[in-house]
């Protein structure tokens, strides 16, 4: 009987990056080594429909400091709805400018696949977003499938 090899369930490298991301986040070093942070939610919906199970991440842009260049992440929840964390520990993101990257593959978070957004929203994004001191930083994507 011929032997069927073991095949781990594969995980797109939005998801990858996103898992390091935080993980080395949360081995970062001390809270008073951060830079000013804000939260950040919003939703982000696809023809008018909510997306969930996509990772956005937010890159500031324009920053001088190292310790400014991390991009804050999260993954939508069922109702399209996202929260940005900093690090592990550490909810928000970078005061000022950001490039925001969208990414969905097929199969979810937990399995690789093709990705099904246009990649004006990740591979080339687009989108922008300014993140403030006062807020509220609710910041909402209404993408299009076209």
């Amino acid at each position: 009987m011929p032997s069927i090899p073991f095949q781990f369930p594969f995980v797109s490298r939005y998801h990858c990056l996103l898992m390091l991301s935080l993980i080395l986040a949360g081995c970062s070093g001390k809270s008073d080594d951060l830079p000013e942070l804000a939260e950040v939610t919003g939703q982000v919906t696809l023809d008018g429909n909510p997306l969930p199970d996509a990772i956005i991440d937010f890159y500031p842009q324009g920053t001088q400091q190292k310790k400014q260049s991390r991009a804050s992440t999260a993954a939508t929840d069922g109702e399209g709805k996202y929260s940005l964390m900093y690090n592990n520990n550490t909810a928000g993101a970078i005061l000022g400018d950001h490039l925001v990257r969208i990414s969905k593959t097929e199969g979810g978070a937990e399995v690789a696949g093709p990705e099904m957004l246009p990649k004006k929203y990740n591979e080339t994004s687009t989108l922008k977003a300014t993140v403030t001191k006062d807020g509220p930083n609710t910041i909402n994507f209404e993408l299009t499938s076209k």
